[in-house]
């Protein structure tokens, strides 16, 4: 995966349409599967990228169908305590898409209680 789209990643999503964010997303993806890595930074990396672009979907109020391979594809990132906070934000997210707001309540709470709230305080529950 060449540098120039990895660095994208941690300033553009946000500002670019999430159609064309979902291309630039699947290309990461699919870049990873064909040569996975477990080292830190890259498990990391990947993982960033997945709330990052989860984030534009919701700001961008792009329906669940946007999400779901993002879903999978951090669900596919191996257990390991470096990316634990965003595969606990990546469920927040699901939860969010889902509408489901007993398990978003939960799931803010434990976030909160992290000390990580700054993360999520732009989502909105009722």
């Amino acid at each position: 995966m060449g540098s120039d789209i990895l660095s994208f990643f941690e300033s553009g999503s946000n500002f670019l349409d999430v159609n064309d964010s979902k291309q630039f997303v699947e290309a990461a993806y699919a870049a990873y599967r064909k040569h996975p890595a477990t080292d830190t930074f890259t498990l990391q990396f990947m993982a960033f990228i997945t709330i990052n672009y989860l984030n534009c979907c919701y700001h961008q109020h792009a329906d669940k169908s946007y999400a779901e391979s993002t879903f999978k594809f951090l669900q596919e990132l191996p257990v390991d305590p470096a990316i634990g906070l965003e595969k606990l934000i990546g469920k927040f997210y699901q939860a969010v898409f889902s509408g489901d707001e007993q398990k978003v309540r939960s799931l803010k709470s434990i976030i909160q209680d992290c000390g990580y709230a700054s993360i999520i305080d732009s989502i909105e529950i009722d």
